[in-house]
């Protein structure tokens, strides 16, 4: 273990100021909101409260009502509900800020044994880069505290040369129960109990299997430990091959055709690394390998390269770049007068958070303004929407065609529903023939808009930017 720390602020007040910093940016800049998702996700956590139990059927469509839905986000979604109730959407934002505050200060504290102050900071803009893309109000944002802690606790058991403490597994069975990214969680266990075995004398073998073996077994326990039980484990891998992720946004694969923040983060990492000789451990190498062909195949997974990148190349940058001149320690008197100053400036920010309500307006996955503006009896009949309007209506009260739970629908259904949205006017008769829609609800420049507006059978009774609405003419409504 590093005895001293690079030059520059200490380390706890590094870290307390990054945490305030970022706590702050997404306090006052309220862009997490701007997710439809974020409706069903809270209507999930209000469904837990009233029936004090977990869905494990879908509770909220007419179309798949009852079919078996895995809600492996649930603890997240109790706390998102747990926010928003407390305060509304400025409850959900404090929420989120104190995540992000816990990720920036775990890595803020971590990368400083390392890397000068300067470095540091540059790093965690790397790591707002990556972030803002994804800095959204649902559960994987609630789990990068988690990811980041969980790498930091590996990376100093390696330090030490012997496996994390068993306590630790505890920490998987609430990433397990919050977000399905705790199977990375897990297969860092492996790749950390892969190195440790390659890197031990021969007459240690035993004893770094038996260790990380006992580890990584009561992870794995925890991991299970879930209402989903060992479906948990599998679903990941389910979601992973179905084929209408072609057709979402954050599974795309990472597109370079305009310069945009991950290819800055990928240039400017590959700058660093060039320029100053760089000796990176082979199976780290083989890790950041791994998760960068992760985040170049969906750009979901951008964010967490960015945040395994940093932690893992710290050390080895720092070594590569920084030089041990010892800095001078700040009195700890003044450290802790420091501490207790930016508590009070965050507690400050949180209060006039939600004094001053968050309003939530119109974006492209939210019709704010469209469902207020709805007719009252078109709330109760069934109505074809957009995919990212599905969480909207949710939270609305309304039972959607579709929303983003797709991995519930599955392919069949939901590569239909995109052949419908993108204007195959056969498809649409077969749909309204089965579902009697009482109402449609789309974006303005939807194919299937433009074929409404020309069927006689359909008019147009909202419009704004965000969404169009129709009805049938009553004279060819179609009686279920």
């Amino acid at each position: 273990m590093r005895p001293d720390a690079p030059p520059g602020i200490p380390r706890s007040t590094f870290a307390l100021l990054a945490g305030f910093a970022a706590f702050a940016f997404t306090i006052i800049v309220p862009t997490a909101l701007r997710d439809g998702d974020t409706g069903w996700h809270l209507a999930t956590g209000a469904w837990i409260v009233a029936h004090a139990s977990v869905p494990t059927a879908d509770p909220f469509s007419f179309t798949a009502t009852g079919r078996p839905w895995v809600a492996h986000e649930w603890l997240s979604e109790l706390a998102m509900y747990a926010s928003y109730r407390a305060a509304g959407w400025s409850g959900l934002i404090v929420l989120i800020g104190v995540a992000m505050a816990a990720l920036f200060a775990l890595v803020a504290y971590e990368i400083r044994r390392w890397l000068s102050t300067r470095a540091s900071i540059l790093a965690l803009l790397l790591l707002v880069t990556g972030l803002l893309p994804s800095l959204l109000a649902r559960p994987h944002i609630l789990a990068l505290p988690m990811l980041a802690g969980w790498l930091i606790v590996l990376l100093r058991a390696r330090e030490r040369d012997r496996p994390p403490p068993l306590g630790f597994a505890l920490l998987m069975l609430i990433w397990a129960n919050a977000h399905g990214s705790f199977v990375f969680g897990l297969a860092l266990v492996g790749v950390f109990a892969l190195e440790a075995l390659i890197t031990a004398a021969p007459s240690h073998r035993r004893r770094v299997v038996l260790g990380w073996g006992a580890f990584g077994l009561a992870c794995a326990v925890a991991a299970t430990a879930t209402p989903a039980s060992f479906d948990g484990l599998v679903f990941p891998f389910y979601v992973d091959r179905l084929k209408l992720l072609a057709h979402l946004d954050e599974w795309q694969p990472a597109d370079f055709a305009t310069f945009s923040g991950f290819e800055a983060i990928l240039l400017a990492t590959l700058a660093c690394l060039l320029l100053r000789p760089v000796r990176i451990p082979p199976v780290r190498l083989l890790l950041l390998l791994g998760v960068l062909h992760l985040a170049l195949q969906h750009t979901r997974q951008e964010i967490v390269l960015v945040v395994v990148g940093i932690l893992v190349l710290a050390e080895p940058l720092g070594k590569a770049w920084t030089t041990k001149t010892m800095p001078s320690p700040m009195p700890r008197r003044e450290s802790r007068s420091i501490g207790i100053l930016i508590l009070l400036l965050a507690i400050g920010l949180a209060t006039y958070r939600i004094a001053v309500p968050v309003v939530r307006d119109d974006s492209a996955g939210i019709p704010a303004a469209a469902l207020r503006h709805l007719p009252p009896p078109l709330r109760n009949q069934r109505v074809f929407n957009e995919y990212s309007f599905g969480g909207s209506l949710i939270l609305a009260g309304i039972r959607p065609y579709i929303d983003g739970r797709s991995d519930m629908y599955g392919d069949p259904f939901t590569l239909d529903y995109f052949r419908i949205a993108g204007g195959d006017a056969e498809r649409w008769r077969a749909a309204n023939a089965r579902w009697h829609f009482g109402w449609t609800i789309l974006p303005p420049r939807s194919p299937l808009v433009g074929l409404l507006d020309h069927d006689p059978a359909w008019r147009r009774v909202y419009t704004d930017g965000t969404a169009v609405i129709h009805q049938p003419v009553p004279a060819h409504r179609p009686t279920p």
